[in-house]
């Protein structure tokens, strides 16, 4: 993974400190700039998902995506966007057999989306930290802080 798996652990417990606690913390892949938070919960790998400034929507190249013509950054427009894949909110976070989760996170005071977590069907959480590493980590909380805010909402679809 480049960086020695425990000194980048490190470097993400500074970043977010709740993870310092979190006894099923795992770094889970290398590095890899190719994709984003919002792609990794929707489970697109490879392209980076975030409205398009100012360019028309639906865009779809080897490099972005964004499934609608809003192109704003609110957060309810990211919970639009978790709709079209089947989800629709929900009021926990806990696992529940045969549902898939995530969460959306917003920088407090604000309705800016900022980041999306996906529960696994293990019952923990997977995140991808922007350009840099997927993890897992215990519950959605444990990422909250100074860079991603607080959640904002829960979603869940069905298994398909």
């Amino acid at each position: 993974m480049g960086k020695g798996t425990e000194a980048a652990k490190l470097d993400v417990i500074d970043a977010f400190p709740g993870l310092r606690y979190d006894a099923n913390f795992e770094i889970t892949s290398p590095i890899d700039p190719n994709y984003n938070c919002i792609a990794w919960a929707y489970q697109i790998k490879g392209r980076w998902m975030w409205p398009p400034k100012g360019i028309p929507a639906k865009v779809l190249d080897a490099v972005t995506y964004w499934p609608d013509n809003n192109v704003s950054t609110e957060v309810e427009r990211f919970v639009d966007a978790f709709r079209l894949k089947g989800y629709e909110k929900c009021e926990s976070p806990d696992f529940e057999e045969g549902f898939r989760k995530i969460a959306l996170y917003i920088t407090p005071g604000t309705t800016k989306c900022t980041h999306a977590a996906r529960q696994l069907s293990s019952g923990f959480w997977t995140s991808k930290l922007g350009e840099e590493y997927d993890i897992q980590h215990s519950t959605p909380q444990s990422i909250e802080g100074s860079i991603y805010g607080c959640v904002y909402c829960y979603m869940k679809k069905p298994f398909e």
